[in-house]
């Protein structure tokens, strides 16, 4: 009879997992009790054909290593990803194809040193030297002008709308993109944030493909533009100029502005929106930060990526044999780090499931990636929330969650559909 209790568990656990990873909205309204259920009794769990990792030293392992899962050569085909190609329909493979190519031609599958040469191109206009000089007028321009429009409004506000237009905008800034063209994008980033790399689903597949050519269509178009223009400046000119000197290729210079558009605004937008949910529903933290929003802002802002953690989990395939604590996987295994799992490790962190934003061990969360692939992005990320939680906080001390029940979307980013709020008393 315990055999069977413990194999029924066994079962329920590992159902829950697999309706996390493909998206399930009810148990992505809290998936953390899972994802702590699978740290603690199965840290090493293999499902739907691939290893998922959730202690903090083994997605730490995974994301800093620039080798074993990051090789485009090796990893192209994998083991999950060949069978599910097989279960799909001619079309669905057609998509499925196209779909990998993109995703095996972004600068976090490169492998050095093409990985390095590409990274150096695309980092100065993010080096916190430039953030301030180029970005931060315009991040606080922007957050003022959408912040004054929120507090005109009487009665309850959609925080999940400003929550993406607010990064989508400053996006728009980053690489000379008019405000009429960014609903356009973030559909396609949406729909790519869903469906990419899903092994389960043919649907998925050939939405994935559609969105990524709507994408790439517009980039395309961006380029064009830039081209034409004398007086082109910011990434996308750098970018070009990159191409021109010979440094990186025309595919290259084409993808990282297909990354960037699609990583630029999804797990910023997912941050704000829910790192303020999460701020309200814990009543001491806000006060907290309503009483020194210049003190506490920054370490609510690292406090806030360990707790909600935008990404969930990130997908990688093993570019060689690998071995986590004596057991062998062999090239080709698919390998699912989970960010969220690790992010509330008790090994590292204190009472990990308490939100603290003076908690001192914040810093060592894993949001932002780690090693040669940490996010380009993340004094970008960083600077936008720090100045929009400070800035809440300030104007609007009495904000509150309307009661009721959020609706969730999203897979490996885990969005609310709405966030209705009250700003004022």
């Amino acid at each position: 009879m315990a055999n069977q209790v413990r194999a029924q568990a066994e079962t329920s656990l590992e159902a829950r997992v697999l309706g996390l990873l493909a998206g399930k909205p009810a148990l992505l309204a809290d998936p953390f009790p899972t994802w702590n259920e699978v740290r603690e009794t199965r840290p090493l769990l293999t499902t739907a054909g691939a290893l998922v990792l959730t202690r903090h030293r083994d997605v730490r392992e995974l994301l800093g290593d620039n080798f074993t899962m990051y090789s485009r050569q090796q990893s192209r085909h994998s083991r999950r990803y060949d069978e599910a190609r097989a279960r799909f329909s001619s079309l669905a493979q057609t998509s499925f194809d196209y779909v990998m190519d993109q995703e095996f031609g972004q600068l976090v599958r490169m492998d050095p040193p093409d990985h390095l040469r590409v990274r150096k191109v695309v980092t100065p206009p993010f080096t916190a030297r430039n953030l301030a000089r180029e970005m931060e007028p315009k991040v606080q321009g922007r957050l003022d002008a959408k912040l004054d429009a929120l507090a005109s409004v009487d009665g309850v506000v959609d925080f999940k709308e400003f929550a993406y237009t607010f990064p989508l905008e400053v996006l728009g800034d980053l690489l000379g993109i008019p405000l009429e063209d960014l609903d356009s994008i973030h559909e396609w980033a949406h729909v790519i944030a869903e469906n990419k790399l899903n092994a389960d689903s043919e649907e998925a597949a050939i939405s994935a493909d559609s969105a990524y050519r709507g994408l790439l269509g517009y980039v395309d178009r961006l380029i064009a533009t830039q081209r034409a223009s004398t007086e082109s400046t910011g990434v996308v000119s750098a970018l070009l100029l990159a191409e021109g000197d010979g440094q990186i290729s025309h595919d290259e210079a084409r993808q990282m502005l297909a990354l960037m558009l699609f990583a630029g605004h999804e797990t910023t937008s997912n941050l704000l929106a829910i790192g303020m949910r999460d701020l309200l529903r814990h009543p001491d933290q806000w006060r907290l930060l309503c009483d020194a929003p210049d003190d506490l802002a920054n370490p609510a802002v690292e406090e806030l990526l360990r707790f909600v953690t935008p990404a969930n989990f990130t997908q990688y395939v093993t570019a060689r044999p690998i071995e986590i604590d004596g057991i062998a996987f062999a090239q080709g295994e698919a390998v699912i780090g989970v960010s969220a799992a690790a992010n509330r490790d008790p090994e590292v962190f204190a009472r990990p499931d308490d939100l603290d934003i003076t908690r001192e061990d914040a810093k060592y969360h894993l949001s932002l990636g780690l090693g040669p692939h940490f996010c380009i992005g993340a004094g970008l990320a960083r600077m936008e929330a720090t100045k929009l939680f400070r800035a809440m906080a300030e104007r609007f001390p009495d904000a509150r969650l309307v009661p009721g029940d959020i609706q969730w979307g999203g897979r490996s980013l885990r969005t609310p559909i709405t966030l209705p709020l009250i700003l004022h008393p």
